[in-house]
């Protein structure tokens, strides 16, 4: 007990942990991706967007880890089949893993991939030198380069959406194509923030004088996964976290009493992150669309 005690009321080992912490300050962007690299370890299909189903009624009871991967195959199959000029150059924005690159490389087409992550970069590098890899974010991207497609999958609610389509509008060529395959909010006071208003995307889309030529509404297609993740969370993560508390308070009574703020803290914070995973909760307050967008003055 003793051992556990010390570092809490060494001042030495207290001056240390404040300037670790001043080494290592807060940052959304580093947990946001090592969550995304905790998710590609999982997942072989080195995708880390929630596929899509064809069967909506799927069971998250009989969903396997190769389902998930063929429905992320199926949903890369989704934007592939929506780009129309297979000789132009094709940009993934936020390419994550590399895995919709690599298939739409596979397919014949001339990709290139972005991301801001040097993980993501490196994973990319290493595994894939068929296809060049941009290192930064989309809003700061400039290129020689005209691209017939330019591809945001599940990476424009990253984006601000005013650089997002000022970006696009830099570096589409004439009569190209912007997929847009995401999530976006319907309702304005959500327990989960992330993803743009699905009012102000349209907004933006009319402002910059663009069409929506192709939409569709994938929400009930990539509800499975969901299921499915949220069905872990409940049945095996929670139950595994009461239990750790509990042998906490039996084995270690004092920590247990001590650590109690702290566990209010991750235990908050745990509540906010299943709630963006809840199935019903995401049906009511988001929708999972695919875009297909075209400059009207092209």
């Amino acid at each position: 007990m003793l051992k556990l005690i010390i570092p809490f009321i060494n001042p030495v080992k207290l001056i240390q942990a404040w300037y670790y912490q001043k080494k290592h300050p807060k940052d959304k962007e580093s947990n946001r991706n090592s969550e995304l690299l905790f998710y590609a370890k999982i997942l072989k299909s080195d995708m880390l967007h929630l596929g899509y189903f064809e069967n909506i009624n799927t069971l998250p009871e009989d969903i396997s880890f190769n389902q998930i991967e063929h429905a992320q195959i199926e949903y890369a199959k989704l934007i592939a089949d929506r780009i129309s000029d297979n000789q132009a150059p094709v940009l993934d924005v936020g390419c994550g893993m590399g895995g919709l690159s690599k298939i739409l490389f596979d397919n014949g087409f001339k990709v290139e991939s972005l991301t801001p992550d040097r993980q993501q970069k490196k994973h990319i590098d290493q595994k894939y030198n068929s296809f060049p890899c941009h290192h930064t974010k989309f809003e700061n991207f400039t290129s020689n380069t005209e691209f017939g497609t330019v591809i945001n999958s599940e990476s424009l609610q990253y984006i601000k959406l005013d650089q997002a389509f000022d970006t696009v509008e830099k570096i589409l060529a004439p009569g190209g194509k912007w997929i847009i395959t995401d999530y976006f909010r319907i309702q304005q006071d959500t327990i989960n923030k992330s993803g743009h208003m699905l009012k102000d995307f349209l907004s933006q889309t009319s402002e910059h004088n663009w069409k929506i030529i192709d939409q569709q509404d994938i929400t009930q297609n990539i509800l499975p996964t969901l299921k499915f993740v949220y069905m872990y969370v409940e049945r095996f993560f929670r139950p595994l976290s009461e239990f750790t508390k509990d042998k906490l308070r039996y084995k270690q009574p004092w920590l247990y009493y001590l650590s109690g703020n702290l566990r209010e803290v991750f235990l908050h914070k745990a509540n906010k992150e299943i709630a963006a995973i809840d199935p019903e909760k995401f049906a009511q307050e988001k929708k999972y669309m695919l875009f297909v967008l075209h400059k009207n003055d092209f």
